[in-house]
């Protein structure tokens, strides 16, 4: 009788093994989050960056232009996460403009929908390589040579 118990139990737990899909921690994870209809001829005003600072705080990075320079604009806020999604809010404020914008970040497909001033957008995320704020420096640079390319196609 008690090998028929171990049997039993040694079954429940291989099956539990089986069926059980560990989720990872995002803690030390950055992300580049470009909208999914224009991957190749990426917009700053679209592009996010987020960093999962710690176990509740996540940095989220845009680019604004101020007097025809991008500058990079960096906000912490907490995050709710669960088994599909990782969830925040966040309030921009920039010289006046007060934007108000809402994240959904899917675990599995790391889909970002991205909502902002009652509109939404959706953006692709990939995880990024190396370190966090030196890859958004570098790609704040690669917008600023297609934002003075813009400037100097203006004709007056």
């Amino acid at each position: 009788m008690p090998n028929i118990i171990k049997i039993i139990f040694i079954t429940f737990f291989l099956n539990f093994l089986v069926h059980f899909e560990p989720q990872s921690r995002p803690v030390g994870k950055g992300l580049s989050c470009f909208p999914e209809d224009d991957f190749v001829n990426n917009n700053y005003k679209s592009f996010r960056g987020l960093y999962f600072e710690s176990d509740n705080s996540i940095r989220v990075v845009s680019f604004k232009s101020k007097n025809k320079s991008l500058k990079i604009i960096s906000k912490l806020t907490p995050y709710k996460i669960s088994e599909n999604s990782v969830k925040f809010k966040i309030k921009f404020i920039w010289y006046g403009d007060i934007s108000f914008e809402e994240f959904t970040l899917g675990r599995k497909d790391l889909e970002l929908n991205h909502e902002i001033n009652d509109k939404i957008r959706v953006l692709k995320c990939k995880i990024l390589d190396g370190e966090f704020m030196p890859e958004m420096i570098e790609l704040k640079n690669l917008f600023q040579l297609k934002f003075d390319d813009g400037l100097k196609s203006n004709k007056i």
